[in-house]
């Protein structure tokens, strides 16, 4: 069996058409690499050409057809399944590739990302295989136009680790991440109740409580175009405020989640005077966030890190606290 045998690219897409047949063509070049798409209730065509691409078949075309692969596709490539949800559920939607998938490996990627090459699928999976506490590997996330990294600057805030061997970091891209399933069916998966926005943490937290490590890679790349279609800043600004806040009072002690959460809340507030349409998302934001406290703290599943384990991830705080 080769590397990417071991491998299933999980896409999870929405109202994305144009952006997800090109990251298939890109997935679909990588010789044995698996690929399966779950698509959250996409209205603009994308479901008739998953269906259509599922087939081998031109989209729009009928079963009776004769096959065509799709262009820029190796031969040998697996066609890429699907699975069409009814409804959107968010980034929840994500844990049903934790249920379905059958390889080793997992590489997340959403619908506007995709690997730069095969070797950097080979260099997050090298980095996986050097320690096999590692959970998750990381790429470096860069604009294939501009150049400009999104997760620039992430060791900045690592806990450990070094770039030979992985930062050890609280961070995993869904688009652009390989994650080890052994590890990934220990937890919950993503949480539901965040939709969007912070859910990547955490999953990260559930397995740094496990004693699993998350790292960052910078020397693999992902291509992530940022595609504009269904990208709402102010919207996002509200969940991310929100879920920021969820995620203090879910798994850090009080001594450490209500100071954290003023400083935070204080953060988000200061911006609103250069830019005052951001008031309205930070409020709405901060006082959902703050109305979840009760119901965090009493989940059923909630597991806090104690003082001392708080302490090692000072970097994601300030990270929390720089962006």
């Amino acid at each position: 069996m080769t590397g990417m045998e071991r491998i299933t690219a999980c896409i999870l897409s929405y109202n994305r058409k144009d952006d997800l047949r090109r990251t298939l063509e890109a997935v679909r070049a990588i010789e044995g690499l698996r690929v399966l798409v779950i698509d959250n209730a996409s209205t603009d065509g994308t479901r008739e050409m998953l269906t259509a691409l599922s087939k081998d078949e031109p989209e729009g075309s009928s079963s009776s057809s004769t096959p065509t692969k799709t262009p820029g596709t190796s031969l040998k490539a697996h066609p890429p399944e699907s699975i069409l949800l009814e409804e959107n559920r968010g980034i929840a939607a994500r844990n049903i590739f934790f249920e379905v998938v059958q390889t080793e490996f997992l590489l997340t990627l959403d619908d506007d990302s995709w690997p730069r090459g095969v070797e950097d699928v080979e260099r997050m999976l090298r980095t996986m295989e050097s320690d096999p506490r590692i959970a998750s590997v990381c790429a470096s996330c860069v604009h294939p136009d501009t150049g400009a990294a999104e997760t620039a600057g992430i060791e900045r805030f690592a806990s450990g680790g070094s770039a030979d061997a992985g930062w050890d970091v609280v961070n995993i891209a869904a688009g652009g991440s390989l994650l080890r399933m052994e590890a990934i069916r220990q937890t919950a998966g993503y949480g539901e109740e965040f939709f969007w926005g912070r859910e990547e943490n955490d999953l990260a937290f559930q397995l740094l409580q496990r004693g699993w490590r998350v790292v960052y890679d910078p020397r693999a790349v992902i291509w992530h175009t940022l595609s504009p279609a269904g990208r709402r800043v102010y919207r996002r600004l509200r969940y991310v405020t929100r879920n920021s806040l969820w995620l203090l009072w879910k798994y850090f002690p009080l001594p450490v989640a209500l100071p954290a959460a003023a400083l935070f809340a204080f953060r988000r507030i200061l911006p609103i005077l250069k830019d005052p349409g951001r008031t309205g998302s930070v409020l709405r934001g901060i006082g959902a966030g703050f109305a979840g406290m009760i119901v965090r703290r009493r989940g059923p599943n909630a597991r806090r890190f104690t003082l001392r384990e708080s302490w090692t991830l000072r970097g994601w705080f300030l990270k929390l606290l720089y962006e």
